[in-house]
């Protein structure tokens, strides 16, 4: 099979779109354009020139770790995951095979799989191998994805037809069929921690950072950062740990910056490409940066990185040689745990937290972004998705989460906490609202108006002017009825209580609707819609709130 594609780049080895590996050779032509020819590539143990090269290329530029082709052990390292992937090619029994999935691999990574899925590729593989008995019992194959989960079957199954269009072998056309049987299955929804969780933890986080001295915090500063930056902006747990210590501008404006690393792939190549977005701060989060940057230079640590290794390293009974020097994602994993155990549940004695792991903090960045209103495309190109449906995923989440938010919202009315919260992100996110929800007593209510089973606490030279339409959602109102119209005014409430909930998922229907329609998304009012309809949820949520919190007090929340 042979093809002329127009191309501006070197010599690469693809993977198309139809199951089958291709070479694609490219030829200077006129001026600077290109033009490639496209093979189909099959394996052929006597005519292995080409895999040889290609892992030689793929050694010489730092992508494959190993003396030689014939190697039974492949180091690929991974510069954004800060992991060494060690790739066993121990089949021998199976020769050819072994030999067959050597050279896969070497294209898949030439075509810019990345390490770890090369890796998981080679353990499908040789596991599929030995099952079968060498790819001959398809049997032992049928059972094997009837076992399997339905997601992981059908990853199994694009694999399997992908090496065997390379690979032909004698029981090739039954596995095909078996593969072909495999229904399209997809990953569910990430199970996310119960968001009541969420936000406890968000004032731990807030309340350690901000009261504690910095000698106490220290050494959980990364955790701050990850949870400051990524509850807000969608970034992924690799590309945090990839941040460079330079990252802070002042711009002669006023307006304070942070330079955010974001990886990027580059089509049919084995390189990813880091590229850096900016995003505007606040000084008490540049004040934060800042801090954590002077105490890295206090501490003689020098590093272009913003989490170095030896930072890591310092609050180590028993540090261990890293071969990297920056933290990874275990050593933060690591951090995470010990910021569980010390400060959440050792300090604040919050046991029963359900976990949050270092991924979750970007899904409710996207899901703060669909309930502030930003339209789909926004949030594709923030969150870095290819497919635009992808976040749609993360929908299913948010009717959750504003339940969770105006039950903690009504909890903190209740209880007067006025503690001050971090701005602009996700969980922090209005938080503020509960500043006006005072209880009043007896005595408070002897110079206040009196209305619907309670008073309102306007000033009389100007009511009714400033009324809202029901005083059951305004901060004003003080729920205090008549003993023999106690329990009207709590069915009053509950009443008020259940429409607005009602009514925050009519809103929150629309706008999973309008972000889920291409031809609603793409109007031209789109983003103004969403941030009208994200505004009508917001004031639903801090009505319901204000509701709750008056049902909480009389012990009649249910």
């Amino acid at each position: 099979m042979y093809a002329i594609i127009l191309a501006n780049y070197p010599t690469k080895l693809i993977l198309n779109k139809v199951d089958n590996l291709e070479l694609k050779l490219s030829q200077e032509l006129f001026g600077n354009a290109m033009v490639s020819v496209v093979e189909q590539i099959q394996f052929d143990e006597t005519e292995n020139e080409r895999f040889l090269i290609t892992f030689s290329a793929l050694k010489e530029n730092g992508f494959i770790v190993a003396d030689s082709f014939l190697d039974h052990v492949w180091i690929m390292p991974c510069k954004i995951k800060a992991n060494d992937f060690r790739l066993e090619f121990d089949i021998e029994i199976y020769r050819d095979l072994n030999q067959a999935v050597k050279a896969f691999i070497t294209l898949r990574r030439s075509a810019g799989v990345s390490p770890h899925k090369c890796y998981d590729e080679v353990q499908l593989l040789k596991k599929t191998i030995r099952v079968t008995n060498g790819l001959k019992r398809t049997d032992e194959l049928k059972h094997m994805m009837s076992t399997m989960a339905a997601p992981r079957a059908y990853s199994l199954s694009n694999l399997l037809k992908t090496f065997i269009s390379f690979f032909p072998c004698e029981h090739g056309e039954e596995i095909l069929a078996i593969c072909n049987t495999v229904a399209f299955a997809k990953y569910g929804s990430r199970d996310l921690p119960h968001f009541h969780d969420v936000l406890v933890f968000n004032d731990i986080v807030n309340d350690f950072f901000q009261t504690k001295p910095v000698e106490q915090t220290l050494k959980f500063m990364p955790i701050m950062i990850w949870w400051l930056i990524t509850n807000i902006l969608p970034q992924r747990p690799t590309e945090l740990l990839l941040m460079n210590r330079d990252c802070l501008e002042h711009k002669s404006d006023g307006s304070l910056w942070l330079k955010v690393p974001r990886i990027k792939n580059e089509n049919d190549s084995p390189e990813k490409m880091i590229k850096y977005d900016s995003i505007q701060i606040d000084r008490k989060a540049y004040q934060l940066f800042s801090l954590y940057k002077i105490k890295l230079a206090e501490l003689g640590i020098e590093d272009h990185y913003l989490f170095p290794r030896d930072f890591y390293q310092m609050f180590r009974k028993r540090p261990k040689r890293q071969a990297f020097n920056r933290m990874t994602l275990y050593n933060f994993d690591v951090l995470l745990e010990e910021f569980y155990k010390e400060v959440v549940e050792g300090l604040y004695s919050e046991t029963s937290l359900e976990r949050i792991k270092p991924g979750d903090t970007r899904h409710f960045a996207i899901i703060n972004m669909f309930l502030q209103g930003f339209n789909m495309l926004s949030i594709a190109r923030m969150a870095g998705h290819d497919v635009i449906a992808t976040q749609e995923n993360y929908y299913s989440h948010a009717e959750h989460f504003s339940q969770s938010y105006v039950y903690i919202l009504a909890q903190n009315i209740l209880e007067r906490k006025l503690s001050e919260t971090m701005p602009h992100g996700f969980i922090g996110w209005r938080r503020g609202a509960y500043d006006r929800g005072k209880i009043y007593d007896n005595q408070d209510t002897l110079n206040m108006l009196k209305v619907d089973f309670g008073y309102c606490k306007e000033k009389s030279d100007i009511f009714p002017t400033t009324c809202v339409e029901d005083c059951r959602s305004c901060s004003n109102y003080v729920f205090k009825p008549d003993i023999d119209q106690y329990e009207q005014g709590i069915e009053w409430l509950q009443d008020y209580s259940a429409a607005r909930e009602q009514r925050m998922n009519e809103v929150l229907l629309i706008m999973k609707e309008q972000c889920s329609s291409s031809l609603l998304s793409t109007h031209p009012r789109s983003e103004e819609l969403l941030k009208t309809n994200s505004m009508k949820l917001i004031s639903c949520m801090n009505q319901k709130a204000m509701i709750d919190s008056k049902l909480m007090e009389e012990g009649r929340y249910d």
